[in-house]
């Protein structure tokens, strides 16, 4: 059967997505990139905030006119969505043949097989898969890059957020697993591994005699991967125990730490666990302890009770620690989580406002932080070709993370995808650079 997989939300959807694509081809089903020449159509879904449900329900209808176009055509939804609204999903969209959840992804062979009895029990199950090294998964895009899932679920129980309701508790995959993971995806020609979790640093504090997120980075400093990052770090796990680990590991100088608001009070109604101080500790001495690090965040404005003093302190707190790369999102009130039934809800065009506010003074940061990289050589992976038609590639320095931190764009056709450059950064315009490799026998 010709299966394609439509795929929605963040980077531990995408390995999801490839390890139920990898179950297929093993069983002999056809993978293939247009929607239109499948018998079977799979959307894995986000329903993270409300934006994310809307695109997934927006896909899921859009799919649902293709499966009309055919006679005999299946449409399966799959993913966050799913597994929370899954009796909906089925009520409301009777084109749908068949759903599955976030656990046992397994089942999808099942489904794909048996769609059109329009089963439902795959849902029910509460969270509770994890992968191993021995999954088959099919790497669908053509780049030099691969997220590897390390952990599940996340017992931190913020205030806002609704995700231990359909991914579950924390649980870790086994540190030897993760490293016979990564040292595959090096034979396969994977230049660089990027470690993804709900709670990255929480990996391992579930399983005795595991070791920390440390020791996984020590581990895999070992491995043949070219680049290591590490992604979705909270701030509460940090201590000057697994600071002196980072420091040892062969790990991009690289630091994606959500700190989601820097006043104290918000902080603790969001339930985060840390202080605006414990913040400012663990960015002064990630960046003293390693050179040339790049510190990346996100923040969420419009919380409940989020006065405009509380916002001010925010404002502060960036412009102090002056972020590299800073991601601003606006709260979303999710069905089941203490936010949701707080009295004092901030009005939506305040918080939208106030999200503006946040962005325009990180750009100022940012430009000017940029503005250092012109005329220096940077070591680049080049992802391959570029989106924009005025260069033949693009790629990134070790200071950009896929998809969210811009990329560097490169001219020199001789330039090989998957291959390291040395380039030198001739034009800075916003977040975006642009590269010419060095001439040989340069440096």
């Amino acid at each position: 059967m010709r299966v394609h997989l439509t795929t929605l939300g963040c980077p531990k959807n995408q390995v999801d997505s490839e390890l139920m694509l990898g179950m297929l081809a093993d069983a002999g089903h056809e993978v293939v990139a247009a929607a239109e020449a499948a018998d079977c159509l799979i959307v894995n879904t986000c329903a993270f905030i409300d934006q994310a449900r809307e695109e997934s329900i927006h896909t899921i209808l859009e799919l649902a006119q293709l499966k009309g176009k055919r006679p005999g055509r299946s449409l399966i939804v799959t993913g966050c969505l799913s597994q929370r609204y899954g009796r909906e999903v089925l009520d409301g969209v009777p084109e749908v043949d068949a759903i599955l959840g976030t656990s046992e992804l397994e089942r999808i062979l099942d489904l794909v097989q048996q769609a059109h009895a329009r089963q439902d029990w795959a849902t029910s199950a509460p969270p509770g898969y994890l992968y191993d090294a021995t999954a088959p998964r099919l790497l669908t895009r053509r780049v030099p890059y691969a997220y590897v899932k390390i952990a599940e679920g996340c017992d931190m129980g913020c205030a806002f957020c609704a995700i231990p309701q359909f991914r579950g508790r924390h649980r870790s995959r086994p540190l030897a697993d993760v490293v016979r993971e990564v040292e595959g995806l090096a034979r396969r020609g994977i230049q660089e591994a990027i470690l993804v979790s709900q709670d990255t640093l929480a990996y391992g504090k579930d399983l005795r005699g595991n070791g920390d997120i440390g020791d996984l980075l020590l581990a895999l400093s070992g491995t043949p991967m070219p680049w290591i990052r590490a992604m979705y770090l909270h701030p509460a796990h940090i201590n000057d125990r697994l600071l002196a680990k980072w420091q040892k590991a062969r790990v991009l100088p690289y630091l994606d730490m959500p700190i989601q608001h820097a006043d104290d009070g918000i902080l603790r109604v969001m339930r985060r666990g840390v202080t605006a101080r414990r913040m400012r500790e663990i960015f002064q001495a990630f960046r003293e302890g390693i050179p040339d690090l790049t510190l990346r965040t996100t923040v969420l404005v419009g919380f409940p009770v989020e006065s405009e003093d509380a916002f001010g302190n925010l404002l502060d707190f960036i412009e102090e620690v002056r972020f590299d790369r800073l991601g601003v999102f606006t709260y979303s009130r999710e069905e089941g989580t203490p936010a949701a039934v707080m009295s004092e809800q901030v009005p939506p065009e305040v918080a939208a406002e106030r999200a503006r506010i946040v962005q325009e003074c990180q750009d100022r940061i940012a430009w000017e932080r940029q503005k250092a990289f012109f005329g220096t050589v940077q070591t680049v992976l080049v992802d391959g070709p570029s989106e924009d038609p005025a260069f033949v590639w693009e790629g990134r320095t070790a200071g950009q993370a896929p998809e969210i931190d811009g990329v560097v764009y490169l001219r020199d056709r001789g330039l090989v995808p998957g291959n390291f450059a040395q380039v030198r950064i001739v034009e800075v315009e916003g977040y975006e650079l642009v590269g010419e490799p060095l001439p040989p026998g340069e440096k």
